[in-house]
């Protein structure tokens, strides 16, 4: 029922983020081909690409597997992320534009000498995939009513999760993410960011406990 007003205002970040959304299914039926794979940490697979949109950042996609539905990936990436990001100040929903599309703002802190940085994001989720799936995806919103309250102001060119079901109760999540974080080099970008994604979905995976088939464990 409300999803002619959802974006309402947002202007064009309300159709480059249904873009991101189309982007992402596409991606998904083709079992993102055209990645350049690299070895990721803490058993993540981790891959990356050049955008031609004359912005330098590459484009970084990690994966893993998770021991909860997808349903229950998004709600702690969504609602819970003060159970998997060690760096977070604050978040809040500032404007709930639908049922599944919000105006987020949250501030992360910075090892010194870098500036805490404050994210105002636009998301949006759907839970009516194929087979039980879920995405979430996000971009940064230049928000008039929210001036800057600490640091530096990161731009999320997007950020993108895709949550599908691989049987046994469990996930297979899919972090696509190109971010601006500001004041690093673009060397720096090239080498550690994408170790810093795969780290940040580990950290989403070790948040839930491990599922055991077998049953509850016995002392012999």
């Amino acid at each position: 029922m409300g999803r002619s007003r959802q974006g309402e205002g947002q202007g064009p970040q309300a159709d480059d983020l249904e873009a991101a959304i189309q982007g992402l299914l596409k991606e998904s039926s083709e079992r993102f081909k055209g990645w350049l794979a690299m070895a990721g940490p803490q058993n993540t697979e981790l891959a990356c690409k050049k955008v031609g949109d004359g912005h330098p950042l590459r484009l970084w996609k990690v994966s893993t597997e998770v021991e909860a539905p997808p349903h229950a990936v998004l709600q702690r990436v969504l609602r819970e992320r003060h159970l998997w990001d060690e760096d977070l100040l604050q978040g809040k929903v500032v404007e709930a534009l639908g049922k599944d599309t919000e105006v987020y703002r949250y501030v992360t802190d910075s090892m010194a000498p870098h500036p805490r940085r404050e994210f105002v994001v636009l998301r949006k989720w759907h839970t009516d995939l194929p087979r039980g799936g879920c995405l979430l995806v996000s971009l940064s919103l230049d928000h008039k009513k929210l001036p800057l309250e600490a640091g530096v102001r990161a731009v999320v060119l997007t950020s993108q999760y895709l949550m599908e079901p691989c049987g046994m109760g469990r996930s297979k999540v899919t972090h696509i993410c190109r971010t601006d974080l500001r004041g690093r080099s673009p060397d720096w970008y090239n080498k550690v960011f994408g170790h810093l994604c795969a780290t940040e979905l580990a950290r989403i995976r070790d948040s839930f406990p491990a599922l055991n088939p077998s049953g509850p464990e016995t002392n012999l």
